[in-house]
């Protein structure tokens, strides 16, 4: 990344990069799931099986839908960040509005490798400090996003490490028994 001219004008965009494959195997997988409820189908009704008919199909066209809204996220909504001397703005994954947060207000910086915590005040009166979240892997040249942040940032930004495999492995573990736990509730 070039040296950042320090100006009012100056800036850096990182946006969200599209990658048609990722959109092809979530089509894909859709359409495995969608045969799978066709094939279903018929012998489910055959056996006047409602409950499980219900159910099953309802599975399958919903886990059809979310992979189609996966895959075509990035298309509807991009992930952006820009940066400059006067703050952040960032559109998030899951977020469709933009949010400002000039310098001024910034309280606290934590940078990692995969996600940004920016601690800020809506309001300079206000006590109340809200967090910003802005998550790297979904933006392009994420490596450069922290050396942008220290130069654009006037604070002193803490610097964090990413999470080990074995935090990693515990969280996706935990989340696991949560899904499996709601989906007991649901079954019920």
């Amino acid at each position: 990344m070039p040296e950042i001219i320090q100006d009012d004008e100056s800036q850096v965009n990182f946006i969200e990069a599209k990658d048609a494959t990722e959109l092809a195997l979530c089509f894909i997988l859709a359409a495995a799931y969608l045969g799978l409820a066709k094939w279903c189908w018929t012998p489910l009704l055959l056996a006047h099986n409602w409950r499980m008919l219900i159910n099953l199909e309802g599975f399958f066209v919903f886990v059809a839908l979310v992979a189609l809204a996966v895959g075509l996220r990035p298309y509807l909504s991009p992930s952006n960040l820009q940066l400059s001397m006067r703050g952040i703005k960032y559109q998030g994954p899951y977020w469709p509005q933009r949010k400002t947060v000039n310098w001024e207000q910034v309280d606290r910086v934590y940078l990692s490798p995969e996600l940004i915590v920016v601690l800020y005040r809506p309001n300079m009166s206000s006590k109340r400090i809200w967090p910003m979240l802005i998550f790297c892997v979904y933006l392009a040249d994420r490596e450069k996003i922290g050396k942008a942040f220290l130069n654009f940032c006037p604070l002193t930004p803490v610097i964090m490490s990413s999470p080990a495999l074995v935090s990693r492995a515990i969280i996706g573990l935990i989340f696991f028994f949560i899904v499996v736990w709601l989906f007991e509730m649901l079954m019920r």
